[in-house]
């Protein structure tokens, strides 16, 4: 969902909310291609009711702190020319106020919805609503990296070539020892705010296993105003949304972002840094041109080893002076052509 799109569906949660009537009525307006609509309660909270078959084992209703989920509600709506019609539906709804959360809110349920069932069974949502419990309980969580090295990871996916392929290998996990890995292939991005291009590794990072082969991303940022090419997270991820129809993989994207950013997710959206510099300054080295350490030299019973390396004067393996091959590489072929 563009940001147009969600301007619009705020608006219209603004104006559901400043008609609001007394008592189990709720004014809703039906989601575009769907059986599906969305409303607003009393306090501001936007609620999804998802149409349900009547199939099924009985599901609990949810009651978190944030998010509420109520299974098989018949619910009696009426058309504008009065025509009362009675379906069950499964009501989601978001308890907060806050713009930042209720556009989070609508851009993960819809991309839900879009990839179940027309008319879903309980069983169906319930599935999903176990998604949103992960990705929402999240919200609450330390960040798990700082917000740069977020987004350069999302620079390497919106400037690659095939952005779908590098979503899907992307890591489950922030923790995790490679950002992205697909086979024996992987990739590594670092960011810098410095002018000299020098960044820390662990030993482990750049002693990869024998078979593998890697990459690094490495990426000059600067933070910026909000401006032309000032971008923010929420705008690089609907850079790539733009270039990427399959709604699994927008939806793993948007994942990966909320578990990372945690409880900083406010800084989806007011956080910039420097597009066009940064895009300019990309470059992928070859991990066997980085200095580093050899882990065989490493004395037994020594851990948690990093070091900083300065990657100036290294080629580019886009340079013409490259011998480095991506041809029969599925991940590397996604970033570039040589």
């Amino acid at each position: 969902m563009m940001d147009m799109e969600r301007s619009e569906l705020l608006e219209q949660i603004k104006k559901l909310k400043a008609n609001y009537s007394e008592g189990n009525e709720y004014n809703v307006f039906p989601i575009e291609g769907m059986e599906h609509k969305i409303g607003v309660s009393k306090e501001g909270y936007p609620k999804f009711f998802v149409c349900t078959n009547d199939s099924g084992s009985s599901t609990q209703n949810t009651n978190l702190e944030i998010l509420s989920v109520e299974y098989n509600m018949l619910c009696t709506f009426v058309d504008d020319i009065g025509i009362p019609l009675q379906k069950h539906y499964t009501i989601i709804t978001l308890r907060s106020i806050d713009e930042t959360l209720q556009s989070e809110f609508l851009d993960i349920v819809l991309m839900v919805l879009k990839r179940l069932p027309s008319i879903p069974s309980k069983r169906e949502i319930a599935l999903e609503v176990e998604n949103l419990i992960s990705i929402f309980s999240a919200m609450k969580c330390p960040p798990r990296k700082e917000i740069q090295g977020l987004w350069a990871e999302l620079l390497v996916i919106e400037r690659s070539l095939s952005p779908e392929n590098l979503i899907n290998a992307w890591h489950e996990s922030p923790t995790s020892k490679y950002d992205f890995t697909l086979g024996r292939d992987k990739i590594e991005v670092k960011s810098t705010s410095s002018e000299v291009r020098k960044h820390h590794f662990s030993l482990d990072q750049l002693n990869p296993s024998v078979n593998s082969r890697l990459l690094i991303a490495s990426v000059i940022v600067r933070e910026s105003g909000q401006c032309e090419t000032g971008l923010s997270i929420l705008d690089l991820y609907d850079k790539i949304c733009e270039r990427v129809l399959s709604v699994d993989a927008r939806l793993h994207l948007y994942q990966v972002i909320i578990e990372t950013l945690g409880a900083d997710n406010k800084k989806l959206t007011n956080v910039f840094f420097d597009y066009v510099e940064a895009s300019d300054k990309l470059k992928f080295f070859d991990f066997n041109d980085i200095p580093g350490i050899n882990k065989d030299s490493i004395m037994r019973g020594v851990s948690k080893i990093g070091f900083d390396s300065d990657l100036t004067g290294i080629v580019d393996v886009q340079d013409s002076d490259s011998s480095f091959n991506v041809i029969d590489s599925p991940l590397f072929s996604s970033l570039f052509n040589i």
